[in-house]
Order: structure tokens, then C-alpha cells, then sequence
């Protein structure tokens, strides 16, 4: 018979056997998605200002949710307050960013310009700064929010006119460069040749008094105004006549 005393002691013994284990299995790692590229983080906060633009144009400031912002651009709320802050923070975005969507290339003087193909070349910058659709809808925007923003828009708006105004001046300075003007003041005839060109237009139109713009006809009279009163008369009798000088 086995001796069972030593069956006890024995390794292989009836007593001493252990019950069989599974081998551990190695844990699998969690399916997580990979950080986005950068350029599909910017081609969403893109999306997120396209809509948020697109609401409080639409909307106004009041009825606009971030809950709706966010289903619009298809992503949470949470992603919002991350990447943008909360309401206000994505509307002052939106007011910043009221040029940088559509940025339009700066007047300059050309070769073969005269002084009054320039300046028809400044009054056009100045209708497509002031009659983009997006510009006139923000505009809208700004005037409707300028009493719970006031300190806000009135920062923006002397930005938005004040970098409008210094590339007209920036003509006037490529125009003398040019010998088709006269050294003078060219910040001040900015000044005057974009009020006269725009006229009342602009809060006509952003007061939707009357949607159409100025005609050919209406720029081709102010710039013609704006020279007969600016310049002297050798300068007017050389408008259209005298080709710019460019270096090289």
C-alpha cells in the first residue's frame, strides 16, 4: 500500500498537488483615439467660428446658446469652454476675427497707373471692406451689442476703422513715391477721400435704409471731386495723363 505519510511530503503526493491555474492573460490596452493634428484642431475651432458667427449674426447675442454652437459645429460643450471659453469669450472671438476671414489685398500703386486709375483702385478696397456680406452682417451685430459691450466695440470698431484708414494712407504715400501727388499730409487725405468715397452708404446699409451700394458712376464722381478739391491744378490737369514713376 502507499505510504500515505509520504505521500503527504511528496511534491507529486495526492495531498501536496495543486489545483491547475490559467495563464494570466496580458490586459489589453483601452482603444483610445490619437490626439488630433494640428491642422484638424484649426480646422475645427474654424467650424466653431463659421457657426458661432453664423448664430449671432442671426440670432443676436441673447438668443444664442453655447449648447447651440456647439451642436452646430458638432462637437461638446465641454470642447467649447476648452478651447474658447465661455459665451462671451467665443462672441469677442468672433468680433476679432471680423477681417481676418477674408483678408483683402491692400491698394498700391501700379505701373502704368495714373492718379485717377489709383484711386479708383483705393475706392474699390473701400467698397469690398465695407460691403463683404460678412462685414455688413458683423457690422449689424456690433451696433445691435454696442449697449451690453460699449467699451468692447468701441475698442474694436476704432481697430477695425483705424487699420482701414492706414492702408488708404499707405496709397497716398505710394502715390507720391510715384510723383503723382504732392508731399503733403497723407494720413489726413485718407481720412478725407474714404469719408467721401463711402459717403452715407455704410449705416444706410448697416440700418438696412437702402442695401444698394454706390454705382460705377457715383466712385468715378467722387474721385474726381476728391482730386478737384485736393490737389492743384496742374495735378488735376494731369490726372488722367501722367503714368506713375516706380523705382525698378
Amino acid at each position: 500500500m502507499m505510504d500515505l505519510a509520504k505521500s503527504r511530503q511528496s511534491p507529486t503526493g495526492l495531498f501536496s498537488r495543486k489545483p491547475a491555474t490559467k495563464p494570466k492573460s496580458k490586459r489589453k490596452p483601452k482603444n483610445q483615439a490619437g490626439r488630433p493634428t494640428a491642422s484638424e484642431l484649426e480646422r475645427r475651432k474654424s467650424l466653431v467660428m463659421d457657426i458661432a458667427t453664423e448664430l449671432f449674426v442671426g440670432q443676436g447675442y441673447a438668443a444664442t446658446s453655447l449648447v447651440d454652437i456647439a451642436k452646430g459645429a458638432g462637437v461638446a460643450t465641454r470642447t467649447l469652454y476648452q478651447h474658447f471659453g465661455d459665451k462671451e469669450a467665443i462672441f469677442r472671438e468672433v468680433i476679432f476675427a471680423r477681417d481676418a476671414g477674408a483678408a483683402l489685398e491692400q491698394p498700391k500703386v501700379q505701373p502704368g497707373d495714373t492718379l485717377v486709375t489709383a484711386l479708383h483702385r483705393g475706392g474699390y478696397y473701400a467698397y469690398q471692406v465695407t460691403y463683404r456680406e460678412r462685414s455688413i452682417g458683423l457690422m449689424r451685430l456690433m451696433i445691435a451689442e454696442s449697449t451690453r459691450f460699449p467699451d468692447f466695440m468701441q475698442s474694436v470698431a476704432t481697430s477695425i476703422f483705424g487699420r482701414f484708414r492706414r492702408n488708404v494712407e499707405k496709397l497716398f504715400e505710394g502715390l507720391e513715391a510715384a510723383e503723382l501727388i504732392p508731399p503733403g499730409n497723407h494720413a489726413r487725405s485718407a481720412e478725407l477721400f474714404s469719408d467721401l468715397v463711402l459717403g452715407s452708404h455704410p449705416i444706410m446699409t448697416y440700418t438696412n435704409w437702402n442695401a444698394e451700394p454706390p454705382t460705377e458712376d457715383d466712385l468715378n464722381d467722387r474721385v474726381m471731386l476728391f482730386i478737384r478739391g485736393a490737389f492743384d491744378a496742374d495735378v488735376v490737369a494731369s490726372a488722367t495723363t501722367r503714368v506713375a514713376k516706380l523705382p525698378g
